[in-house]
């Protein structure tokens, strides 16, 4: 079986735990790392692909030079932080047929594949409601909506299939007044489908969450992510149990869909087409903030 050489670019504190998985990881080899001197790599010609774990704002410039040179890449979340960088990072993928899978972490983990295949014995689902947050980091280039929501939005197109029809979204920054670094935000959610999902996203927080609730006609279930065991709490009535799941690690089973994508073509959980769903509808959240919280139609 081929060994898969790729190069990472970005090596801040989620880059290392990237770069530590990629080098203990089978199937693959960690030829090259970089960081403000990527350009340097693009003329190699021993490279299978990219991993991109830089700041939003220099997703779309890296993944666009690389796509270009037919290499396939992976972009962490978001996959860029504005939607014609996205679209623009999508024209440059169809042009040279290069693929492209994004880092929505949340979709490999094991313990939200089980809630996704429980999920579908709950009965018609009414609601979904998603909080991300935590005390920090107040991070100067994108704000919590940006860093948490991406998470939870993956996860309810994943659960749905669809994008929602109508996005209206809320948010302050009170530790930076005036700007769009928003330190809580709120998002709804309305699909054709009749239900509605609410996302809260902050780093004003002090506790940390990543919690998913999905309310069934029957049944509900409650996804914690941060919790050491029992992740998943399924209720019926007054009951509640704790259904197993497997032990895998979340960012292994991620970058090794990211090696079998470069070396056998297997489509991703999150390629191209869910990443750019991503920004759409954060950018559609964007503009309903801007415009006091109107409800902003997606076609």
């Amino acid at each position: 079986m081929k060994t898969v050489r790729l190069a990472q670019i970005g090596l801040g504190a989620w880059g290392k735990n990237i770069e530590k998985t990629l080098r203990a990881l089978s199937g693959c080899e960690l030829a090259y790392t970089a960081t403000e001197d990527w350009r340097e790599l693009l003329d190699k010609k021993d490279i299978d692909g990219a991993v991109i774990a830089t700041p939003p704002a220099t997703h779309a410039e890296i993944a666009i030079a690389f796509l270009q040179r037919g290499v396939p890449v992976f972009i962490e979340k978001p996959m860029t932080e504005s939607l014609a960088d996205a679209l623009a990072v999508e024209a440059a993928a169809h042009a040279s047929g290069a693929p492209v899978m994004v880092g929505h972490l949340h979709l490999y983990s094991p313990a939200y594949r089980k809630t996704k295949e429980l999920a579908r014995d709950i009965g018609n689902i009414q609601l979904i409601v998603s909080r991300g947050h935590n005390k920090g980091p107040y991070r100067s280039d994108y704000s919590a909506m940006w860093d948490w929501a991406p998470h939870d939005l993956s996860m309810m197109l994943d659960l749905l299939g669809e994008l929602p029809a109508a996005v209206s979204a809320w948010a302050v920054s009170p530790t930076r007044p005036g700007s769009n670094l928003w330190d809580f935000a709120q998002i709804k959610l309305e699909f054709a489908g009749g239900v509605t999902g609410f996302i809260t996203s902050s780093w004003l927080m002090p506790t940390k969450c990543k919690q998913l609730t999905i309310v069934g006609e029957k049944k509900s279930i409650v996804y914690e992510d941060t919790l050491p065991d029992n992740k998943i709490a399924l209720y019926e009535n007054k009951d509640v149990t704790y259904p197993e799941y497997g032990n895998g690690m979340s960012l292994t089973e991620e970058l090794s869909a990211f090696v079998r994508m470069v070396r056998d073509k297997e489509k991703p959980l999150s390629g191209l087409e869910e990443g750019l769903a991503v920004v759409l509808i954060l950018d559609a959240a964007e503009r309903s903030i801007a415009s006091g919280g109107a409800t902003v139609t997606l076609a």
